[in-house]
């Protein structure tokens, strides 16, 4: 498995997990093989190449795009019905909660950065006792404009005790 350097500072804070291995989760591990399908040896594949999901893979998607102003402004669209459930996205308001916003922050802007794929954990307040675990499969795709970061996720939650 190939691994990043360990967590520091506020990541530790953020993620269970985050690596350049293929993901635990069978709906991400089908996403990933997706998206290296749809490269086709290049660095990342088209946004619009990623428009013809496998239907297993369907609700657990969304897009993530940013203007290369400087802003680093992220804006999803695209979700699945089950990726804006795990999310807590909003309509067009956006992520309903902080700390999921933060987290696809950072998670976009590395991907971004590196133009790698990524897989990370998170974990979420469950109800009563249990934690929900929360992976995310993240990869570069390449935007309708240049002047625009895209981003392909997928992502699936579990509830442990």
């Amino acid at each position: 498995m190939t691994t990043l350097a360990g967590l520091t500072g506020p990541l530790v804070r953020l993620f269970l997990r985050i690596d350049a291995a293929q993901p635990s989760d069978e709906v991400l591990r089908a996403a990933s093989d997706f998206w290296h399908k749809q490269r086709r040896g290049r660095i990342m594949p088209l946004e619009s190449e990623m428009a013809q999901l496998p239907g297993a893979i369907a609700p657990h998607t969304f897009t993530g795009r940013s203007t290369t102003n400087g802003s680093r402004q992220w804006i999803l669209t695209n979700a699945g019905r089950d990726a804006a459930a795990i999310l807590q996205i909003k309509d067009e308001v956006g992520i309903g909660n902080r700390r999921i916003a933060v987290r696809l922050r950072k998670l976009f802007d590395m991907v971004a950065d590196k133009s790698e794929p990524i897989s990370a954990m998170f974990e979420l307040a469950g109800a009563g006792k249990k934690r929900q675990l929360v992976e995310i499969f993240v990869a570069p795709v390449t935007g309708a404009e240049s002047n625009t970061h895209a981003v392909f996720g997928t992502v699936n939650s579990r509830m442990e005790a």
